[in-house]
């Protein structure tokens, strides 16, 4: 899945935030929510962490959103690869009774058993064509999931944020974020979020 951001630049100013939060008890200022809530003193400011992360392979392990969008590609791809599968079972059950009616001298002309070879190099093309076809709207029905995804994911942070918690939020992906405090992992809240979402 394509992450929301791997911008190096990022990355580092995020590490670099994440090494100097200074915040150890985010229970001593608290929203409805759960989560630290912007500062409005100094001191508060000093000591709010504004780096948050979200991490996608959990993401896309346990949001039923995203295990709904993967399961309707993964349905679409099927559905492709049967009739792909199907036609190929077929060029290649033709190909073979060709070459026997071939070698038992079934063609009554040479015509009509080059009549009967470009008949198969016909379908050979098409199921190549086809094959093409199929993993162009393959992609591009991935690509929409993904963008969508992001969409959606964007638009759930704004207001989720909406009170200027964190100055950052980006994204975990396997171990491209090395440490990470429990207290600025977002994760469960942006799944519950996500789920809510798909529910309606």
């Amino acid at each position: 899945m394509r992450h929301i951001t791997s911008c190096a630049v990022l990355l580092f100013a995020a590490s670099m935030a994440l090494t100097s939060c200074g915040q150890k008890d985010p229970a001593k200022q608290v929203k409805s929510n759960g989560l630290p809530k912007a500062g409005t003193t100094e001191a508060a400011s000093a000591n709010a962490c504004p780096v948050a992360v979200v991490d996608i392979d959990s993401l896309a392990a346990q949001s039923e959103y995203c295990k709904q969008g993967q399961k309707q590609l993964e349905s679409k791809q099927n559905a492709y690869r049967q009739q792909l599968n199907a036609k190929g079972q077929k060029l290649q059950n033709d190909m073979i009774s060709f070459q026997k009616k071939a070698q038992s001298g079934g063609f009554t002309s040479q015509q009509e058993g080059e009549a009967a070879q470009a008949r198969l190099q016909k379908q050979q093309q098409e199921l190549q064509r086809f094959q093409e076809r199929i993993e162009a709207d393959m992609a591009k029905a991935t690509q929409q999931y993904q963008t969508k995804l992001r969409d959606d994911i964007n638009a759930f942070l704004k207001e989720y944020n909406k009170d200027g918690r964190f100055k950052v939020i980006i994204s975990k992906s396997g171990d491209n974020v090395l440490y990470t405090d429990p207290a600025v992992d977002i994760t469960s809240d942006v799944i519950e979020g996500l789920n809510k979402l798909h529910k309606k």
